[in-house]
């Protein structure tokens, strides 16, 4: 999860873009969304990228961000707004509009990476929008419940669901980044970027389904953990 301060002013970034870009009438259901995704770093970061630079120039608010496909923590969405549906991939470091769905031709390296062989297959295989799952809410019982990757991967940098691979506590809430970070919070993007280097060298503990029932960082899970930081 991103810092209070950082996901507000990122609220706000994402607000104003729809204030500007998107027609008075649609503005509300817009910033619903937004609202509801509120502490998914991804989501909110695909939202900007589309209300940056709004497709064609089209005024119509995001209605639906739709789960197609997740390789590895990169995840293939469809986001439907009231007339179109658009292709984007997104990764925790990256986002980009692919183009709209069934219109524009996906790079051949992307086909590939996600197991299509061209993009007609990848056309005729696309199944109907109305059934693609809604992203951080309907999810296979196998996947992450909150950044959708699949067992035995690692979770979207800043997912709740992550376990701190030093204290076995819950990741977004224990205390371990702030201790090795050697600081009361987490302001900027160098001190998160510190941290990620951090994580990594420890080791960050891939997603099993056992996470999910019950996310890790009850006060017993901490407890338990406290004396195994090392």
């Amino acid at each position: 999860m991103l810092p209070e301060k950082i996901q507000t002013r990122l609220v706000e970034e994402i607000e104003l873009f729809i204030d500007f870009s998107v027609d008075e009438v649609a503005r509300p259901m817009a910033k619903k969304l937004v609202a509801e995704y509120r502490n998914d770093p991804l989501a909110l970061a695909v939202l900007k990228e589309f209300y940056t630079v709004l497709p064609e120039v089209r005024e119509e608010a995001v209605e639906k961000i739709s789960l197609f496909m997740n390789q590895q923590g990169v995840l293939l969405l469809v986001l439907t707004t009231e007339s179109y549906a658009y292709n984007v991939v997104a990764s925790e470091d990256e986002v980009h509009i692919l183009g709209e769905v069934g219109k524009q031709e996906l790079p051949a390296e992307l086909l590939n990476f996600f197991g299509y062989t061209d993009n007609d297959e990848f056309v005729k295989k696309f199944p109907p929008l109305e059934s693609l799952a809604k992203y951080g809410v309907e999810k296979s019982d196998e996947l992450c419940p909150v950044c959708s990757v699949s067992p035995g991967e690692l979770h979207l940098l800043g997912c709740p669901v992550e376990v701190c691979p030093w204290c076995q506590g819950q990741l977004s809430r224990c205390d371990c980044r702030f201790e090795e970070l050697e600081a009361d919070e987490l302001e900027n993007e160098d001190q998160l970027q510190e941290f990620q280097d951090k994580l990594e060298g420890k080791g960050r503990i891939p997603y099993e389904v056992e996470q999910k029932p019950a996310y890790p960082g009850t006060s017993a899970g901490l407890d338990e953990g406290e004396d195994e930081r090392g």
